[in-house]
């Protein structure tokens, strides 16, 4: 374990350190997830590329425009086919037709950040897979490094993490250690404590959790955030 932690660290400390060992990250969605983690990544010297149906309309440039200088757009394919990292976040029900429509990915980082929620009336949150968007990813991407990462708290705090009581923990779930120690770190840069919770099938655990969640909020039960912190052990 100590060894992990310190390999984590020293990946931040070059990250951070220079902007040498940078990556092309493609964020695959333009909606407040997407926008929120480009901006962080970009905060941390990444160059971004947001893939979009129309790379060419006003959402998509005016995000790049304002995310920093060396920002682009493209169609999803291309963007992901420029990047070493591809971040998915789409709505969680097209994510895996998403991901199969990306092309050839072996050896890519792909970070899953979706959920798989069916609403139905008159404002209930359901389960919408048999499994886990983590897995079911990674089974349609064989040859790439699926690691589910960001998709139990809310843009708002992965944009301003000291806003909340204390830290926030992020399970990571996949089954490449390595990707999970290098998105470990990018999540570390962004003020956020990551934990690895085991190989992507545990992804199902940390996506369920936020169907509870949205259950509350949107009732007359008390509403909730899903707010994970590490616990230390004796």
């Amino acid at each position: 374990m100590f060894a992990r932690q310190f390999l984590i660290t020293l990946s931040l400390s070059l990250l951070l350190a220079s902007h040498a060992f940078a990556d092309t990250i493609a964020i695959i969605g333009t909606g407040n997830v997407g926008a929120a983690i480009g901006a962080e990544f970009d905060e941390q010297g990444h160059t971004i590329i947001y893939g979009s149906r129309s790379p060419s309309g006003l959402k998509a440039l005016d995000l790049a425009s304002k995310t920093g200088d060396g920002a682009k757009t493209a169609k999803p394919a291309e963007a992901a086919t420029a990047a070493s990292i591809i971040v998915l976040a789409v709505p969680g029900m097209a994510a895996v037709d998403v991901a199969r429509g990306l092309g050839e990915l072996d050896g890519k980082i792909v970070i899953d950040v979706t959920n798989p929620l069916v609403v139905e009336p008159p404002l209930t949150f359901t389960f919408g897979v048999a499994t886990s968007n983590g897995q079911l990813i990674q089974d349609a991407l064989p040859t790439a490094r699926v690691v589910k990462a960001l998709n139990t708290i809310n843009w708002q705090s992965m944009l301003d993490p000291d806003a909340s009581a204390g830290p926030l923990t992020v399970p990571l779930s996949g089954n490449d250690e390595a990707a999970k120690d290098k998105v470990a770190a990018m999540v570390t840069a962004m003020g956020l404590h990551p934990i690895d919770i085991g190989g992507i099938e545990t992804s199902h655990w940390s996506e369920y959790g936020v169907v509870v969640m949205l259950n509350n909020q949107f009732s007359e039960r008390a509403g909730f955030e899903m707010h994970l912190r590490e616990v230390e052990q004796e």
